[in-house]
């Protein structure tokens, strides 16, 4: 099993042993609204979502990241954050969920950050993307600052997100996430 650290941060790769954290988090009411398009969301959806994650995995040697903050007491289980495959492109998408306690504190920044350099060390993608619902400001301000620029509005599912992207070059050329075991 692998697993990383960060500062803040335990990353290690989705497996069907999160299931019980991850239906936690695709029920919060937030998160449904702002992922799922208001679907609420069961156990079965859960498991496909894992088994989809682990698909990426295989096929790309990265994927989805189950995030634990570091505390005291032990670490706490936040959320996810990750990239899978975008459309049919060379390109990546970052989707990151985290639970309440885990927001407005850069933890969310300093996991995108991991799993972007991640999974672009580990492939020859050529962009990095986000879809991120109208309103979410948060999101928005984590994409800027991870160095994603917004390009348009697109249509994804049946749903127009804000486009934002960044080129592999770009990111490289920003200081870099330090990756510590």
């Amino acid at each position: 099993m692998l697993t990383y650290q960060t500062e803040r941060l335990i990353l290690t790769p989705m497996r069907p042993e999160h299931e019980a954290e991850l239906f936690q988090l695709h029920t919060d009411p937030v998160v449904q609204k702002v992922i799922f398009n208001n679907v609420p969301q069961t156990i079965e959806d859960v498991r496909k979502w894992v088994d989809w994650s682990l698909a990426q995995w295989r096929k790309n040697g990265f994927g989805a990241w189950i995030v634990y903050e570091k505390r005291n007491g032990g670490p706490i289980f936040i959320g996810r954050c990750g990239l899978r495959d975008y459309e049919d492109t060379h390109n990546i998408e970052l989707s990151t969920s985290l639970v309440e306690h885990g927001i407005g504190r850069g933890l969310g920044q300093e996991a995108a950050r991991f799993a972007i350099t991640h999974a672009l060390r580990s492939s020859t993608k050529e962009k990095v993307v986000g879809l991120i619902a109208h309103g979410n400001v948060r999101s928005q301000r984590t994409a800027t600052k991870l160095g994603l620029r917004y390009i348009d509005d697109r249509w994804h599912g049946c749903r127009l997100y804000q486009y934002y992207e960044m080129t592999r070059q770009e990111y490289f050329s920003q200081p870099q996430h330090q990756v510590l075991r």
